[in-house]
């Protein structure tokens, strides 16, 4: 029998969140079903191996788990370190890395982090598959497959998640007590692959296509998760409301059941949706992809007006959910990054806010645009070479964004500060 363990590195950015690795649980319960052996290693949570039978003879190290996928970082020494690690622990295991970065800078990656093989594609069918071909002594190149991108496969095929190999209360995020924001143990559902918009700043990795899993399915795996305790979900759908006949259905499966849950979803889709039913359905809390109140005015295709936000904001209090914004720092040509408004913008907002940087990521159409403009007029063929993209484009913005940045965190309805103080 072949085993396998998947290694999940540690991560420089602070953890108001720690999610659960929905996309490796999703593989382990694929690969066990066909007589793989499998163990998870989540360095966010301990610096020990599992001890749970024979040395592995394929780890498979996931650069970014399907939640950091969409802002993956592009800092990869953590990753290293645990390739190294697994090599001091498992000399004879093969290394196999997956991930955003093993599909946008394949043979980057495979040197910079030291491993025998990388595979392309979604995380969970790519591993599946990297695995299956590994095992079966199938010839391979370092660079797997041999031709573009391993093939999404169908996840309702698949056994549900294997939650059985991880301690689900482990993994937190924001959840509510009392009609109040802390952190709590939070499982994750993506019911919905896929977003439809094409914000060039964002990182899709898992299409433009929407691909909804049957309801039973998202149900079912709702269902074991609350079985191992875990009463509050987070749906990591990108624009949740988007598919109207899953969601719709799915809320009204869920009235009743007693469930807590957050999502994301855009302004305008809060505003054309019955969120009375979301309500009804559990929703506590909903995610917005605000960026900022300048974003129509940028050049990144979102023409989300400030009022749209606005209104949307309005409604879901209306309802009951508690608003979070997303807020991104330093989008190309924000008037309202350079001039103080989006300060002031994050200041009043009645809800609250979490804060993430532009990363000029590769698999954006943004990082297409810019990079050779910021590393000499070529696109960079390193992550060092990406990571220094982003640096240099800091750099030459109008304003101070650190100053702002460390403006922005002491505000008490930061998603951080509101978290901590309970």
């Amino acid at each position: 029998m072949t085993h396998v363990c998947f290694a999940i590195p540690d991560d420089e950015f602070e953890r108001d969140f720690l999610q659960l690795p929905l996309d490796v649980a999703n593989a382990c319960a694929a690969l066990r079903a066909e007589g793989v052996g499998v163990s998870v290693w989540d360095k966010r949570l301990t610096d020990t191996p599992p001890d749970t039978g024979p040395d592995p003879d394929i780890v498979v190290v996931v650069t970014a788990i399907a939640d950091r996928a969409q802002c993956y970082p592009l800092v990869l020494h953590p990753v290293r370190e645990l390739v190294e690690s697994s090599r001091r622990q498992w000399p004879g295991a093969t290394v196999l890395a997956c991930g955003p970065h093993a599909t946008h800078l394949p043979e980057a990656t495979r040197a910079e982090l030291g491993a025998d093989f990388v595979a392309r594609g979604e995380v969970d069918s790519a591993a599946i598959q990297a695995v299956r071909d590994l095992a079966a002594g199938r010839p391979a190149l370092p660079v797997m497959p041999l031709v573009d991108t391993y093939p999404q496969l169908a996840p309702e095929q698949w056994p549900l998640p294997a939650y059985d190999l991880f301690d689900l209360t482990s993994y937190t995020a924001e959840v509510f007590m009392d009609g109040r924001v802390r952190r709590g143990s939070c499982g994750m559902v993506l019911g919905v692959r896929g977003c439809t918009y094409g914000c060039t700043f964002c990182h899709l990795p898992f299409g433009t296509r929407m691909r909804p899993q049957p309801v039973e399915r998202t149900l079912a795996e709702i269902a074991a998760m609350r079985e191992r305790g875990v009463d509050f979900v987070f749906f990591l759908d990108y624009v949740f409301g988007l598919h109207p006949t899953f969601y719709k259905d799915l809320c009204q499966d869920l009235t009743g059941q007693g469930l807590g849950w957050t999502g994301q979803s855009r302004a305008e889709v809060v505003l054309r949706t019955d969120v009375e039913q979301w309500a009804r359905a559990g929703c506590k809390g909903m995610w917005l992809g605000a960026e900022s109140p300048g974003i129509a005015e940028t050049p990144v295709g979102k023409r989300v007006k400030p009022g749209v936000t606005d209104s949307a904001v309005r409604r879901l209090q209306d309802v009951g959910i508690t608003p979070f914004a997303f807020v991104l720092l330093g989008l190309p040509d924000d008037p309202a990054c350079q001039n103080g408004e989006l300060l002031d913008w994050a200041t009043n907002l009645p809800g609250y806010f979490g804060l993430n940087q532009l990363f000029l990521r590769p698999g954006t159409t943004l990082y297409e645009q810019l990079a050779p403009r910021y590393n000499d007029g070529r696109m960079p063929s390193t992550w060092s070479e990406v990571e220094s993209v982003t640096r240099r484009y800091r750099e030459s913005y109008p304003v101070d964004l650190n100053e702002l940045w460390d403006r922005l965190v002491r505000l008490p309805n930061y998603i951080g500060n509101a978290m901590a103080a309970l």
